[in-house]
Formats: structure tokens, C-alpha cells, sequence
């Protein structure tokens, strides 16, 4: 359950373009959310953690398919995690994803896949065979515009083979939160002090690239052509900090991944002031000019993170889901605790 303000906060926030996806830290957790209304009336998406079990995932996907079914594909939706060992190797990251995706057996199951080089090319595969995907470890706008001609590519393929495109849908995460952590680390190292207007920035400066670049690939006249054959918009999907920056990040057609906990500290600031991101490129451009200037580019900062995320991942991938690998192709179904990141 939420508090009341938590509910009219996440009410002010679908009014204004943003899904909200309930995150959770452990099984544990997201089976204390996997129940109504938490999830299908507050939250109208959820990530998995790894180590739920597959009885987890489908209640889960079963109880917003309501939502999934009311909102044609664009929400609703239950993001599964493949096993981060099979990041570098396409051909086997996309095998375990058909294989996650048949034993899960729900429409609106999305497979989430890092987007390592091999993850863009098995996420390509994936959309070219109706599977719905979460890009995720997208730390970059540079990154960010390969995943977009990665889902174009599969979308190609997909409406080549005369499938409905809008079995499909891709949502793409970058973690906000985990990237101002990251710049602030090394603004420390340089001796950068706390008040500095750029501390607490540079997510929202990425994200807000992000956000451009996506408009504009969607005023294309190829993706208008892909749209009125069926194809799901793309969504953003911004993982917050742990103190929240909820307010920072409205914009249309975006999603917002939070705690329970979060949405609740979250209610306790002052309402939303609109949209965030639609054009404030110019900003973001100058905000990432002025941290390279003090030696910390944002490129760099998105490589470490993608390197190091990764591996964090693999590392607790045993323990989260009791063995080295998962049990399953692709899965990672038990009750082992797990903590993953949007």
C-alpha cells in the first residue's frame, strides 16, 4: 500500500506523460508489491529483480495485463532480467532471451538486456521476432542512439516477416541516480566543492540528450512509416536516486522507476512544476561542457559505469540466484536475495 499523497503524486505524474515502475531490491520486496493495488493501480509497470521465481514473474505479469490490454502495449509491462554472463556473446544472450521469454509465456513480459555491443545485436534479434525488450545499462546519448537504430533495425526485420509491430515494445533505462553518484565521485577526487552548480547535473543533462535525440529520430519520415504500420513509440525509462529527484525528470511518453520507499519521500516535497526535458538540450550541452572542463567528460564516466555495473551484476549473479549461471536459460528464478539497478 501507499500513503495518500503517494498516490496523488503518482497521479500527477501519468497526468503529465510519466509511467511509473515499481522497483524493488530483492524477491522479497517485489512480493510484497506484487499485489493490488500497489501494483496495477498505483505502479503500472515493475521490474523484476533477479532470483524471483518464475511464479513471481507471472503473477506479477498476470495482474497488469488489465493494464497491458487497456493501454494497448504501452504499459503494463513486467521487465524480466537475462543473465548478465551472456553479455558479451550475441548469439547466446539472444538465446537465453527466447528461452526467458517462453517460460515466462506472458504478453506483456519485456526481456531485459544490457546494451553491451552484443546486447544491441541480440535485443535486434529479439524485436525481429515479436519479443518485447529492456534496454538496459544505457549510460550515454551516444549509447542511447545505437539502441535507437537497434530497435529500428529489428522493427525492419519484424514488419519484413509481416509481424505485428506492436507485439515489440522497447523501453530503454538509464540510471540518473547512479550517474550523478559516479560524477560526484570524481568531483570529490578533484577536490570540487559540494555547492558547485554542477553536482547533481549530470544525469539530468544525459537525460535530457537523451530525451532530444529521440524526438528528433522520431520526426523522421522512416519512423512514421514504421508508426503507422503498428510500431510502439520508444519510452525513456529514468532510474532515480536514492533521495529521489522525482520532480526532475517529467516529460511525455517517459517512465520513472521508484521504490516504494522513494515514491514516499518523494510525496513529501513540493508538487511537480512540468516538463523538464522538452527542449532543454542547450542546457544539458553547456552543463556537460563545464564538467569537462573540470576534468570529469561524461563519456568517460558512462564507459566506467557500463564496465563496472557489469560487472557488479555478474558478481552478485550466484548469489542472487544460487549458482554461478542461472538454472535456465536465461533466468534467474529462485528466492536468493537480488539487487538490480533500471
Amino acid at each position: 500500500m501507499v500513503s495518500q499523497g503517494a498516490g496523488a503524486l503518482l497521479k500527477q505524474l501519468v497526468s503529465e506523460g510519466v509511467s511509473p515502475w515499481l522497483s524493488a531490491q530483492d524477491p522479497q520486496e517485489f512480493d510484497a508489491g506484487v499485489r493490488y493495488p500497489t501494483l496495477g493501480a498505483h505502479f503500472h509497470n515493475a521490474l523484476a529483480p533477479a532470483g524471483s521465481t518464475l511464479a513471481q514473474l507471472r503473477r506479477a505479469c498476470d495482474l497488469l495485463l488489465p493494464v497491458f490490454e487497456a493501454g494497448r502495449g504501452m504499459v503494463g509491462q513486467v521487465s524480466v532480467p537475462v543473465s548478465p554472463h551472456r553479455a558479451h556473446d550475441a548469439k547466446a544472450l539472444g538465446a537465453a532471451a527466447r528461452a526467458l521469454h517462453r517460460s515466462v509465456a506472458r504478453p506483456n513480459a519485456l526481456v531485459r538486456i544490457p546494451m553491451t555491443p552484443a546486447g544491441l545485436e541480440a535485443m535486434t534479434d529479439c524485436l525481429a521476432e515479436g519479443i518485447g525488450v529492456h534496454a538496459a545499462m544505457v549510460f550515454s546519448d551516444e549509447r542511447y542512439a545505437e539502441v535507437l537504430d537497434a530497435y529500428v533495425a529489428g522493427l525492419e526485420r519484424s514488419l519484413s516477416c509481416g509481424r505485428p509491430l506492436g507485439d515489440a515494445p522497447m523501453v530503454a533505462s538509464f540510471p540518473v541516480g547512479l550517474f550523478d553518484a559516479a560524477v560526484d565521485a570524481r568531483l570529490d577526487e578533484l577536490g570540487v566543492g559540494p555547492r558547485h552548480e554542477v553536482r547533481g547535473a549530470a544525469g539530468l543533462a544525459v537525460a535530457r540528450r537523451m530525451y532530444r535525440l529521440r524526438e528528433e529520430r522520431l520526426s523522421g519520415d522512416w519512423w512514421r512509416v514504421l508508426r503507422a504500420n503498428g510500431a510502439p513509440q520508444p519510452r525513456l525509462l529514468w532510474g532515480t536516486g536514492a533521495d529521489g529527484g522525482v520532480g526532475a525528470l517529467v516529460g511525455w511518453n517517459t517512465a520513472l522507476a521508484l521504490s516504494v520507499d522513494t515514491l514516499e519521500a518523494a510525496a513529501l516535497k513540493p508538487e511537480l512544476s512540468g516538463d523538464t526535458l522538452l527542449n532543454a538540450d542547450a542546457e544539458a550541452t553547456c552543463a556537460l561542457r563545464a564538467l569537462e572542463r573540470l576534468g570529469v567528460p561524461a563519456r568517460g564516466v558512462a564507459a566506467a559505469l557500463e564496465t563496472a555495473e557489469l560487472a557488479r551484476l555478474q558478481r552478485g549473479w550466484g548469489i542472487r540466484t544460487g549458482s554461478g549461471l542461472a538454472s535456465a536459460p536465461g533466468t534467474g528464478c529462485s528466492s536468493a536475495p537480488a539487487a538490480e539497478l533500471p
